[in-house]
């Protein structure tokens, strides 16, 4: 598994990843079926390739009979059914679906093999079983190409206890895989998570996987990228859209028809607020000892001035944030010990909070949530350092993530 920040594929952005791979941002890309052909996917996969990048393909089994988008152009449409149809799939169905899985992965160059999966649910014995045969027919497939096979381990939104969790990560690291492929599904009806339980659980659950000695990838991170890699991450995957800031199972749910955002001005991602604000109009009210502080600059944010509010694109907003928060990620990436990571993520987060407050006293109310997560976040942090130490100590004498 490549070290460092993957590019998260949606709707819309693959010509967007390619230009970032071509200048050096980001060391993977993964594909998303539900938005791209198969047919262009090996066209994309071939050019991220040249770029110099490694690609996987996330099956997107998370709603196994959704078939919406693309996803019924790969040769895997065919298993898309119910939870209860693919538990009673015969031997010679589980052979078709290991050859499906195999001409998928070889056609689009995959360096590993990610195995489909439901996401675990609390008393769901039915799903723990469910995805320890879908992950046999994966490393069979991987095993055929001469690949890892990554378990994909999904922690649903009805695990709310460190304890449940940890009975499913047993049941999950019981495979035989060769890493992980890892999320979680926070409260949907927040921009980002909040809660300091549901954050704690997160970065613990990501901890105890990247304590097996076998690589994490974690999926869907966005800006919690930088707690990822201070949880022994070897990578995280980064997009610039709000629904892959997080996993969230409405992505494959049947679409209610509504859109939103298209004229909503850019915003500025800002490092040491470890947030954004929104440009012009926010960043003009900022006194000037505090604009200097924010902005933060990046090869795609030249027309962001203190002075004046001239003219931005949205897309080059979208480049501006994917390039800061993996060019913040990069130092976090390294084979260094998790447990410093994850003590320069937490001062980084306590050093947010305090310019956030700054900013509410000078009169300001930021429009995306101010500081409403980033002290959550740093408890978090603080609290994986003290509950977790012995997961920290061993990880390191393993060689680290």
């Amino acid at each position: 598994m490549r070290r460092g920040a993957w590019h998260q594929c949606g709707a819309l952005n693959q010509k967007f990843i390619l230009e970032m791979l071509q200048a050096g941002t980001g060391v993977g890309v993964i594909l998303s079926p539900k938005d791209l052909a198969y047919e262009k996917a090996q066209e994309y996969s071939g050019e991220y390739g040249d770029a110099g990048a490694d690609v996987l393909l996330d099956p997107q089994f998370y709603e196994p009979d959704f078939s919406e988008g693309k996803l019924s152009s790969y040769p895997i449409a065919q298993f898309r059914q119910s939870i209860a149809s693919l538990g009673a799939l015969s031997a010679p169905s589980l052979a078709n679906l290991t050859a499906a899985l195999r001409d998928e992965n070889h056609a689009l160059g995959a360096s590993a093999v990610v195995a489909p999966a439901i996401p675990y649910e609390a008393a769901r014995p039915d799903i723990a079983q469910l995805n320890a045969r879908l992950f046999v027919a994966a490393k069979t497939a991987g095993d055929a190409l001469g690949i890892p096979t990554y378990a994909t381990v999904v922690l649903g939104s009805s695990i709310t206890t460190a304890q449940v969790a940890q009975t499913i990560l047993s049941q999950a690291t019981a495979l035989n895989s060769d890493g992980w492929y890892y999320a979680v599904e926070f409260d949907s009806a927040e921009r980002l998570p909040t809660d300091v339980e549901a954050v704690f659980r997160y970065c613990s659950a990501g901890l105890t996987l990247a304590c097996t000695g076998k690589p994490v990838l974690h999926a869907y991170a966005g800006p919690l990228a930088g707690l990822a890699f201070g949880a022994g991450a070897r990578a995280a995957a980064i997009g610039f859209w709000q629904n892959l800031w997080g996993f969230t199972r409405s992505r494959f749910q049947p679409s209610n028809g509504q859109g939103g955002g298209g004229d909503a001005p850019p915003r500025f991602f800002s490092t040491p607020l470890w947030g954004t604000i929104v440009y012009p109009d926010e960043v003009l009210q900022l006194p000037p000892h505090l604009q200097s502080t924010v902005l933060v600059h990046s090869p795609y944010s030249t027309p962001v001035s203190t002075v004046t509010a001239a003219a931005w694109q949205k897309w080059d907003s979208y480049r501006h944030m994917v390039h800061q928060i993996v060019d913040y990620t990069n130092p976090l990436s390294g084979p260094a010990n998790a447990r410093q990571a994850m003590q320069a993520v937490v001062a980084d987060l306590a050093s947010a909070n305090a310019i956030h407050h700054q900013i509410q006293s000078a009169g300001l109310v930021l429009r995306d949530g101010s500081n409403s997560y980033q002290p959550v976040w740093a408890s978090a942090g603080t609290r994986m350092l003290a509950d977790m130490a012995s997961d920290y100590q061993w990880l390191q004498l393993q060689g680290g993530p």
